[in-house]
């Protein structure tokens, strides 16, 4: 078990946590930092591939992409608890009012949720509505990188990719709901793709469908399965033997729901790791809040930060 510690430059704290395992084992005050570009890898990211949000944080500071990051929640997922709405309109008035404490200018999103999530939330104030929200996968394309076709046949042929001897496996895209109105994500999915076998499905770009983990979330587990099988239907259709996709809650949820075809998330193939699907929990066992998350502790055991 290996600790991952973040210095949180919305919540001013420094965060240390277990993978796997999941524990936040510490959330100690910190103290002002200037940040400009800001990494926000979501929830999903954080729950499920920790060493990849590490590896890639690691990237793009490194590359002078970001000088900072957020381990905090989107919002999005209150909907879905007790309170609901009032409970998510909340927490946004916490963020935007944090966020405008800072120096932050520009927004480095992992998921196609956040990513729709931010910008709305940063457009009802004037004074933030200028603040850019870029996708991850469209910095990492125009950092010049590809997923390296011999890597991804390797990786999906090791798990269970049923492509012919001699031929490369085709990949299929899901692309996510969120990313409909303006396909930034699946634009560059499918650019960090390009030296791999990739056809298009049926439901692609805006005729996308959800993964399952909407009514998942909702608690209708078994509709939010079906649904997510349909997905490895549609891509045997094509003559895919593996989907790719670009929102790391697409790829659990079509990979828990015994799809048939294998499923990927481009950074699992960018970065030729595999993510341990098979340990993580069914729920998200991590969020970080502005506040203390106790009142939710009797449905999930969500850790909360101070600010």
């Amino acid at each position: 078990m290996d600790e991952y510690a973040f210095e949180d430059a919305l919540a001013n704290s420094k965060v240390t946590c277990t993978f796997p395992g999941l524990e936040a084992v510490s959330v100690a005050s910190s103290g002002e930092s200037a940040c400009e570009s800001l990494f926000f890898p979501g929830c999903s990211f954080i729950n499920y591939a920790m060493p990849l949000v590490q590896s890639v944080y690691d990237l793009l500071e490194g590359a002078g992409q970001v000088d900072g990051i957020s381990l905090l929640c989107c919002g999005k997922i209150l909907e879905y608890e007790g309170d609901g709405g009032a409970a998510r309109a909340a927490f946004e008035e916490q963020f935007r009012s944090r966020i405008a404490q800072t120096s932050v200018k520009r927004i480095v999103t992992a998921c196609p949720n956040c990513t729709y999530a931010l910008r709305k939330l940063l457009a009802c104030d004037d004074a933030l509505s200028s603040i850019e929200v870029v996708p991850l996968p469209r910095v990492l394309v125009d950092m010049g990188y590809r997923v390296d076709a011999a890597t991804a046949d390797a990786f999906a042929r090791a798990s269970g990719a049923d492509a012919a001897e001699g031929a490369q496996v085709v990949f299929c895209p899901k692309d996510s709901c969120p990313d409909r109105a303006t396909g930034e994500f699946a634009d560059a999915l499918r650019q960090i793709m390009d030296q791999t076998e990739l056809v298009e499905p049926k439901f692609a770009r805006k005729r996308s469908y959800c993964c399952g983990s909407r009514p998942r979330a909702a608690g209708h587990f078994d509709l939010g399965d079906k649904q997510a099988r349909r997905h490895g239907t549609h891509a045997r259709e094509v003559g895919a033997q593996a989907i790719v996709t670009p929102c790391i809650s697409c790829t659990f949820s079509l990979w828990g729901s015994g799809c048939e075809v294998p499923v990927f998330h481009y950074l699992e193939l960018l970065f030729n790791w595999n993510i341990p699907w098979q340990l993580a929990s069914g729920y998200m066992k991590l969020r970080f809040l502005f506040d203390d998350a106790e009142a939710r502790r009797d449905v999930r055991d969500y850790k909360g930060l101070t600010a």
